[in-house]
Formats: structure tokens, sequence, C-alpha cells
């Protein structure tokens, strides 16, 4: 079966953000984009990233930067570096039970979480030593 256009740019779209994996902003995927095909609009990448967001294929992370997409859907945290910008992903295995606690703790139903830590990457603490 033959993929319509826009299955095809949704899973471009869906590819550059793997590929790229510094979780960019829509400007950045905006410009990955066209390199690999010129013909696709700003609005295209506009509403393909709505589409992969509603699909829980991505998710948005809110930055000082602005907002970003990340395409681990998996449970974890985000460092954004003071010095160079960087999201760093943080993965903890006691991620799951905090989130239990909190819904014991406060009988709610958590179905997702973010965490955006703010401080200094590793690579940027390399270069202050």
């Amino acid at each position: 079966m033959e993929l319509g256009r826009n299955t095809k740019q949704k899973q471009l779209i869906l590819e550059v953000i793997k590929k790229e994996k510094n979780h960019p902003t829509i400007s950045d995927l905006y410009e990955e984009v066209l390199k690999i095909d010129p013909s696709i609009g700003q609005a295209t990448v506009y509403r393909n990233v709505n589409k992969l967001l509603d699909e829980g294929k991505i998710k948005r992370i809110i930055t000082d930067s602005g907002i970003r997409y990340d395409c681990d859907c998996n449970n974890h945290y985000h460092l954004e570096c003071s010095k160079c910008g960087r999201i760093m992903d943080i993965y903890d295995d006691k991620y799951m039970k905090l989130t239990r606690r909190m819904e014991e703790e406060y009988s709610v139903k958590i179905d997702d979480c973010t965490v955006l830590f703010k401080g200094i990457c590793d690579k940027c603490l390399k270069y202050e030593k």
C-alpha cells in the first residue's frame, strides 16, 4: 500500500527528531527537514509535529530557551544547561516510585510528569575546572 504524502512527511519529521537527539525547537526541526525535502512547508512541519504529539510519539519540553521536542517518550527528566543551553536526558529508576507515592499521597492519577532541572551540564563543568 502506498503511503500518502502526509504520512511520508510525518514519518520524515519523526525520523529527524530521532536522529537529532538534541531536543530540537520547531525552527531547528524545520531547518533539518528542509535539507532533506525542500518542498515541505513550515505549516506542514507544525501540523505534523502536533499530530505526533497527539499520537504520543513525541513529547513537548518547555524550557527557558523555548519549546523543544523529544522522541524518547519513556519516563525521564531533563536538565537545561545555563551555560550552553543543551538539554540533557536524565534517567532515574525512582521516577515511577515518586509518581506512585504522589498518587497515593494526594489521591490523584498522574498520566505524565515533566521535570526540568536547571544547572550546568557535564561538558561545561569540565571546561570550568
